[in-house]
C-alpha cells in the first residue's frame, strides 16, 4: 500500500489532474456503453472534434504530449473499478486529446483467432498509431463502411 502511495507523490499536480480527469472520463464512457443503447451515445462519438482554437497549438506541440496523455490515461484505466476495454480506452483518450486540440481518428478492426472473431479499437494521429503497438495494423483488418452498430456491439 505504501509503495502505491509513494508513486502518487511522484506525479506533478498537472499529471494528477489528468489522471483524475481520465478516471472520470472512463467512468462516463463505461456508463454510457454499459447501460444505454448505442443510439443514445452514438452521436457523442462524432462530437469529439479538436477545438478550432487549439488546432494551431496541436501542430506546434510535440508528440510527447500526446504520448504522455495516453500513458496517464492507461494508468487511470488500470486502476479503475471496472475493466476498461479498447473501446472505452479509445473513446476516453479521443475525448481527452480532442479537448487539448488533437484531432485523432478511431479505428476498429477484426481478426480470427482460434476460430473466434476478435474485435479491437485503436487511435491514430496523422496516420500514426498512438495508443497501441504499430503491429495492430497487421494483426487486425480494419472495418470500413460496415454497419457501425454491429461493429461497436461486438466490442462491448
Amino acid at each position: 500500500m505504501m509503495a502505491s502511495l509513494d508513486k502518487i507523490f511522484k506525479f506533478s499536480a498537472a499529471e494528477l489532474f489528468v489522471l483524475l480527469e481520465a478516471w472520470f472520463v472512463f467512468f462516463k464512457w463505461d456508463l454510457l456503453i454499459s447501460f444505454t443503447q448505442y443510439e443514445n451515445w452514438r452521436s457523442e462519438i462524432g462530437d469529439l472534434p479538436a477545438s478550432s482554437a487549439s488546432i494551431t497549438k496541436a501542430k506546434e506541440t510535440p508528440p510527447e504530449q500526446v504520448k504522455h496523455i495516453i500513458k496517464l490515461c492507461e494508468i487511470a484505466g488500470r486502476f479503475h473499478f471496472r475493466k476498461m476495454n479498447c473501446l472505452r480506452r479509445c473513446l476516453s483518450q479521443k475525448q481527452m486529446l480532442a479537448k487539448r486540440g488533437f484531432n485523432t481518428r478511431m479505428h476498429i478492426g477484426v481478426s480470427i483467432e482460434e476460430e473466434q472473431l476478435k474485435a479491437h479499437a485503436w487511435l491514430t494521429l496523422q496516420g500514426n498509431v498512438i495508443n497501441d503497438s504499430e503491429d495492430v495494423l497487421s494483426r487486425y483488418s480494419e472495418l470500413k463502411g460496415a454497419n457501425e452498430h454491429t461493429i461497436l456491439s461486438a466490442l462491448k
